[in-house]
Formats: structure tokens, sequence, C-alpha cells
């Protein structure tokens, strides 16, 4: 008796227990095309880098530039400066050599050449660090110019072959050393002449030569010397070794480089010496081109 009054109670038990757990827990609704592309759009905002790697610390997900033009900016230099002016008035003027292949010269009706592209890399610098648009204003110089083109101010600076030297160094301002060359002997082989004649260009270095006697001949520029080596007029020629190179091979006689002078030339940007905010700039800049390797390929490039 007492069992079966037992299951009768378990019985009605079951029931009213399965409906209190029905109405505690919501039946889940079907789910929609509307509802499954909000839940892919809340997907796709999330961070590329979060999702990746969702391990990263705060603020290592922010993607930083290698480079970024603000943070090289420079100074402005004073008002009185002429950097200053040059910055205002967006024009570098720029004193270089048509006559030194690989250097500088024309092809085409266009300047050319190691320096010729110097002088524009110099440029694009000054502009990414001072956030100036410049342009540059070629002028053609001779070497023996150089100098007396600087003291007048008739060019920002000089970019061509410009060797520095302690004379040099008295009344102009030089850069940092960018190129490094020897001085080389040209000769012509046979000799013609009793008296050899030597040729160099007006401004240019001359070394003493143990041994060698002769004329000495000045040119106006290596092209005057080219044309004198290919009609047989000169014995030696005097001259950089990248630029004796090429004086060889434009000529269509017998010369060879006889050998190195033992004279370094160390190649420097000119400036007025007056102008030290440019110096500075310059020198600046140049570190800028060794430093990214620029400076490297241009002298494989050409030199």
């Amino acid at each position: 008796m007492k069992r079966a009054l037992a299951i009768v109670i378990i019985c009605m038990l079951v029931p009213a227990f399965a409906q209190s757990q029905d109405k505690k827990t919501p039946a889940k609704k079907p789910t929609t095309r509307k509802a499954a592309a909000k839940k892919a759009e809340s997907v796709s905002a999330v961070p590329l880098a979060r999702v990746v790697a969702p391990s990263a610390k705060k603020g290592e997900d922010k993607l930083v530039p290698l480079y970024q033009i603000d943070s090289a900016s420079h100074k402005n230099p004073p008002a009185y400066s002429r950097l200053s002016q040059i910055l205002n008035s967006q024009v570098l003027r720029v004193c270089v050599r048509a006559d030194i292949p690989p250097f500088g010269y024309l092809s085409g009706g266009k300047l050319t050449g190691f320096d010729i592209h110097l002088a524009r890399l110099l440029g694009k610098r000054l502009s990414i660090h001072f956030k100036k648009n410049l342009h540059i204003s070629w002028k053609i110089v001779q070497a023996k110019k150089r100098v007396k083109s600087l003291l007048q101010n008739r060019c920002d600076f000089v970019v061509a072959s410009f060797s520095k030297t302690a004379k040099r160094a008295k009344q102009v301002g030089f850069s940092r050393i960018y190129y490094k060359t020897d001085k080389v002997l040209i000769e012509r082989k046979p000799m013609t002449a009793k008296e050899p004649v030597i040729a160099v260009v007006r401004g240019t270095t001359m070394p003493k030569i143990k041994g060698l006697k002769g004329t000495v001949v000045q040119f106006n520029d290596y092209n005057e010397i080219i044309f004198a080596m290919s009609a047989g007029e000169i014995d030696y020629a005097i001259a950089d070794q990248p630029i004796g190179i090429h004086m060889i091979r434009s000529s269509n006689k017998n010369y060879r480089i006889a050998r190195s002078l033992g004279q370094a030339e160390m190649y420097g940007v000119g400036v007025n010496k007056s102008n030290t905010h440019l110096l500075k700039a310059i020198n600046a800049a140049l570190l800028d081109l060794a430093n990214s390797g620029e400076l490297a390929y241009l002298q494989r490039q050409w030199l």
C-alpha cells in the first residue's frame, strides 16, 4: 500500500518540475540570414593584428612606418642666412662642369654624370629635410672659375670634381669628402717629339713629376685635350684617374696610363665660407646618402 502511494506521488511531481524548467529557459529563436550577416560583420571589424596575434601586448598592433618625413625635418635657419633665402625662393644654384666625363658632361644636350646626379640627390635631401620643393638652376663653369664663382656668389655650391687643397680651403668652404682618387700620368706610345708636350687643364691641381721633362701646355678643359690627343699634338696628359680612363677611350691614338702620381684627390662640395648653415645642411645630406647606400651605388654606376 505504501509503495503504491509513493509511485502515485512521484508521477504527479515530474510533470510539474518539467513545466517550471520550461518557464526559466526561453526557447532558442531560429537563426536568420540577417542575424548571420550581422555576426560576420562584427568579426571582420576586429583589427588584423589582434586576430592573428591575440596574445600581443597593448600597442603592438599599431603600424609604425620605417621613415617619417616629419621626424626628419630640420630647424629653420636664421632669416639672414643664404640657406633661408634658398628655401624661400625654392631655387638652388649649382655650379658644375660639363667637360669631365664621367663626372659632368653633356649628352643629347642634357647634363649628366656622377657629379650631376649627386647634386640632384643633395637637392632632394635638402627638400626633405626642410619640407620644401627645391629646384636646381644649373650653371656650367670651367675649372679655373670654380673658386671665383663661389666668392662672387654666382652659385650656392659647386659639385665639379672639386679637390680640397690647403690653398682652396683658405678661400672657400668644403663639405665632407665624398670621393677619393689619384692623379695619373697618361702617355703616348711611341713618342714622336724630341721635347714632350705635357697637357694640363687650367685651374686643376698640378703635381710635381720627377724625371719628366717637357713643355707644359694649358688647356681650358678636357675636351680640348682629347682633341689634341686625337690629333697627335701632345705626348703626356695629367688627369684624375676616372677622367684619364675616359680620355684614353675617347682618343683614336695609342695612349695609356703610365703610372699613378701618388697624389690623392679629395672631392668635396664647395660653398662660400660665409654660408655656414648651408654647409651644415649639405654635410647632413651627404651623411644621409652615405648611410642609405645611395652614394656607394652612385659611384658603382658611374665610376
